[in-house]
């Protein structure tokens, strides 16, 4: 009988710890059930506030793009704008020359020519320094006449260079050639200097004498 005692107490053990173990799984399910739902959940509320962030984005860049394109078109108007009493005084200097005689009508194109200029200096647009007897400046400028020789430098500004604030806009056409040796030659190229100015093809000699 003590063994058949021991054998069932054996039996009893073994069966509450295995509803014990049972139990413990049940719970240890349910919580994983729960923590999973919780991370389900969460994943739910993250999704949520990406899809929403998403929509700010675009709707931000939109507006971004809108008041760009905005700003855009009101800047170019304002430049307009401030252009269009340097076309009424062409206008009138054109008008006027009709019975002008040659140096009033000249007078008045420099007037204008100087009124242009200062609104493109306004906008951060200024003239480029040709650089007249310095070495040829790639970066700034173009060499539209070539003269052979030894080391190059600028002899001659052709059409004037415009830089917009600190970009060039456009380089300036110069012609090159051998540096001058003497004093004599370094006073030649100012002349040709003069020549080029007055005849280059954007038409600014009486412009170059006021900036």
């Amino acid at each position: 009988m003590p063994e058949e005692e021991k054998e069932k107490d054996k039996e009893r053990v073994e069966a509450e710890a295995s509803a014990e173990a049972e139990a413990a799984s049940r719970a240890e399910l349910e919580e994983l059930k729960m923590k999973l739902a919780a991370a389900e959940e969460k994943a739910a509320d993250y999704l949520a506030q990406l899809k929403r962030l998403k929509a700010d984005f675009i709707n931000y860049r939109r507006r971004v793009e809108r008041e760009h394109a905005e700003l855009t078109e009101y800047a170019n108007a304002r430049l307009l704008k401030e252009l269009l009493p340097v076309l009424d005084n062409l206008e009138r200097a054109l008008a006027a020359g009709e019975d002008a005689p040659a140096e009033a009508l000249r007078q008045g194109v420099a007037q204008v020519t100087r009124q242009f200029l200062e609104v493109l200096a306004k906008e951060g647009v200024t003239p480029l320094d040709p650089g007249l007897g310095q070495p040829f400046d790639p970066e700034r400028q173009e060499a539209l006449l070539r003269e052979e020789g030894g080391a190059e430098v600028v002899v001659a500004e052709l059409q004037r260079g415009y830089r917009y604030k600190e970009k060039v806009l456009r380089p300036t056409l110069v012609k090159v050639g051998p540096a001058p040796k003497g004093q004599d030659e370094n006073k030649e190229p100012a002349g040709n200097e003069a020549t080029a100015e007055e005849g280059a093809t954007s038409g600014n000699g009486e412009v170059e004498k006021h900036v």
